[in-house]
C-alpha cells in the first residue's frame, strides 16, 4: 500500500482528489498504480471517477473490486449531481483526472462549497497544499480569483 502523491481528502473517509493512480502519461507505473488502489480501498474508497479521455486504469478498479465511472466529457454540474447521489451510501469516492487535476480539484472545491458552506478558496488552496494541480480554469469553475488562492497558500 502506497499513499498516492498528489491526493487531497476533501471530506476524510468520504471524498478525494487525486492524480490518476500509478501516475499520469509517461510517468505511469503499474506497481505504483496497483499500490495506491490498495490504499484506496483500505481508506474505504468504493467507486472511482474518471475524468479523464481515455479510458486508462478502469481494468484495474474492477480487478481490485472498485466501482468506477468513466466521465471523459462531464460538466461541473454533471460530476455534481453524480456526487450527489454516490456520497448519500456508505464508502468514499476518489474523482481524479490524468496529470492534469484541475477539474476533479473543482468539483470537490464546488461541492464542498454547496453540501457545507466552505470558502471555495480555501479548498483550492487546500487541494494545491497537498500536490495537486490548481489552474485558472479550476478556480473559474468555481468562481474564484486565482490570486487569491495564492495568496491562501502562501499563507499556510
Amino acid at each position: 500500500m502506497v499513499k498516492p502523491r498528489r491526493i487531497w481528502w476533501a471530506r476524510p473517509r468520504k471524498l478525494c482528489a487525486l492524480e490518476r493512480p500509478g501516475g499520469g502519461g509517461r510517468s505511469h507505473r503499474p506497481e505504483r498504480r496497483a499500490a495506491e488502489i490498495e490504499y484506496l480501498k483500505e481508506r474505504g474508497v468504493r467507486l472511482v471517477i474518471s475524468l479523464m479521455r481515455t479510458r486508462h486504469n478502469l481494468e484495474a478498479y474492477e480487478a481490485a473490486g472498485l466501482a468506477w465511472r468513466h466521465e471523459p466529457g462531464a460538466t461541473l454540474d454533471d460530476v455534481l449531481a453524480l456526487l450527489r447521489r454516490e456520497l448519500r451510501g456508505r464508502g468514499a469516492v476518489a474523482i481524479h483526472g490524468d496529470h492534469r487535476t484541475g477539474l476533479p480539484v473543482a468539483v470537490c472545491a464546488a461541492h464542498l462549497h454547496d453540501a457545507r458552506g466552505a470558502d471555495p478558496a480555501g479548498a483550492l488552496a487546500a487541494a494545491a497544499a497537498a500536490g495537486l494541480g490548481v489552474d485558472a480554469a479550476a478556480c473559474e469553475l468555481v468562481g474564484v480569483d486565482p490570486g487569491e488562492v495564492e495568496r491562501r497558500l502562501s499563507e499556510r
